[in-house]
């Protein structure tokens, strides 16, 4: 003979002793929440069905069938077809339906689904989630007319109660999956805390921090953060704020011992305006600090270039006009003094003719390197054009610019050449600002300087080269 079917008060009992099997495996626990109600109520059919946001139609995610012994799910039905159940489930309230071909609320199935299953009786319990109705346990009597106990409704409404705390169960485990999808799938290292304990952490905050293992609370935590950042002191504080609370929240730049950059953010967890945990994130911003780095120093580089002679490094004629200009509006505010000289190779076009243009070259870069060794820090020197120079020195009388000139055409003179390098003399012709006031100032604007100063070299090299004028 057959097992005989365990009474209702035994199904359910059966039920509630293994349901925390089923606290994991959500899907599972509304297969067997749907067995339970055939076996508990005695009908041969029990179904769990949710409805769409809207409420214009629901599914049936399981239907476990007895004559079978198997489940199946799929079925869709709309309130546009059945108009007058949906209705009724508006009131979430059991809908027990003694005969489901004369109830109102159910005889709209009694052509297409209940005389083609022999369906005699329904009994749908309403399951909710929070506030509202998100389906029904629907049960389903093979037979004739049935009447639904008080007992089997309040049966009914406990298997749907367990079917709200499995979807209750399923969504949890859905954000749960999707917070470690989130977690596992971003760039940055996250790390959270619950006071004094570890919380949740992703593997990329492990590998960017090298941990072995798993922290156990947020002391371990810092002490490793901070070796690793010659900051421990610090850390450690940190980690005390933590624990009580006070942290706020805020970004900063961590330089570590390997030469790697993180860039931490520090939010606090607020419940209630209590500071309840906190969560940080760490992104290695190493690569952005190197292309920052590289990118300053390129513009660096195109700064320069916009301003130097390639040749001699020294600054370009539009930039040492430039600066001459700054240098008078300078001179003009304050009255101090200004001198300008020209400086021009003599013989230049020998030298490359004779020697040769790399030869030419060598020469003006060597006399390049003597005016910026033997002229102040504060004087500016310059390539006016080809084997002409131009010095700005601020400060400087017309005789004293002379007189350093004069000492620099010496000392030239007299070097040690280089065995490489012809021997060269230069001519040069100065010019000077005085200030306004001034009855000697030779001119008061940058035309007129360098004109003064250009006249007087072709002076100089009229008078024999290798002079001062």
């Amino acid at each position: 003979m057959p097992p005989a079917v365990p009474a209702a008060a035994d199904a359910l009992s059966e039920l509630a002793r293994i349901w925390r099997r089923y606290e994991g495996d959500p899907e599972g626990a509304i297969r067997v929440i749907t067995e339970t109600g055939c076996r508990a109520l005695g009908v041969a059919r029990c179904s769990v069905w949710l409805l769409d946001e809207a409420r214009t139609s629901m599914r049936c995610i399981d239907l476990f069938d007895t004559s079978t012994g198997s489940h199946a799910s799929g079925v869709v039905l709309g309130a546009v077809d059945y108009p007058r159940y949906f209705a009724a489930l508006e009131a979430e309230e059991p809908i027990a339906a003694d005969d489901a071909h004369a109830d109102a609320r159910t005889s709209e199935f009694s052509a297409g689904y209940l005389r083609p299953l022999g369906i005699g009786a329904m009994l749908d319990a309403p399951i909710r989630l929070g506030l509202g109705l998100v389906g029904v346990v629907c049960h389903e009597h093979v037979g004739a007319a049935r009447t639904w106990t008080r007992a089997e409704q309040k049966d009914a409404a406990f298997l749907a109660s367990l079917a709200s705390l499995a979807l209750e169960l399923q969504q949890r485990a859905r954000r749960e999956a999707l917070l470690a999808a989130t977690l596992e799938s971003t760039g940055e290292g996250i790390v959270a805390f619950d006071g004094a304990r570890v919380v949740a952490f992703n593997k990329r905050f492990l590998e960017m921090w090298g941990f072995d293992e798993p922290p156990a609370d947020a002391a371990a935590v810092h002490v490793h953060l901070g070796a690793r950042t010659q900051q421990l002191a610090r850390y450690l504080g940190e980690a005390s704020e933590i624990l009580v609370g006070s942290a706020g929240e805020g970004v900063e730049v961590l330089e570590l011992t390997d030469g790697r950059v993180f860039e931490r953010t520090a939010r606090p967890q607020v419940m209630r305006d209590q500071v309840v945990g906190r969560v940080w994130s760490y992104r290695d911003i190493s690569g952005q600090r190197r292309a920052e780095a590289a990118l300053r120093a390129s513009e660096s580089r195109m700064r320069e270039l916009a301003i130097r002679d390639g040749l001699t490094g020294l600054f370009n004629r539009r930039h040492a006009f430039e600066l001459l200009g700054d240098a008078l509006t300078a001179a003009r505010a304050t009255g101090e003094q200004l001198a300008v000289a020209l400086i021009d190779l003599d013989h230049f076009k020998k030298i490359n003719d004779t020697l040769g243009h790399p030869v030419g070259d060598a020469v003006l870069k060597d006399f390049a390197r003597v005016l910026v060794d033997r002229l102040r820090g504060t004087d500016v020197v310059g390539r006016y054009g080809g084997e002409e120079f131009v010095v700005i020195l601020r400060r400087a009388t017309l005789a004293a610019a002379r007189a350093v000139l004069e000492d620099l055409r010496a000392a030239l003179a007299a070097r040690a050449w280089p065995a490489e390098l012809p021997r060269y003399t230069f001519s040069c012709g100065v010019a000077a600002f005085h200030g306004h006031s001034a009855p000697d100032s030779d001119a008061d604007d940058v035309p007129g300087l360098l004109g003064k100063a250009d006249d007087r070299l072709y002076e100089a090299k009229r008078a024999g080269r290798d002079r001062i004028v």
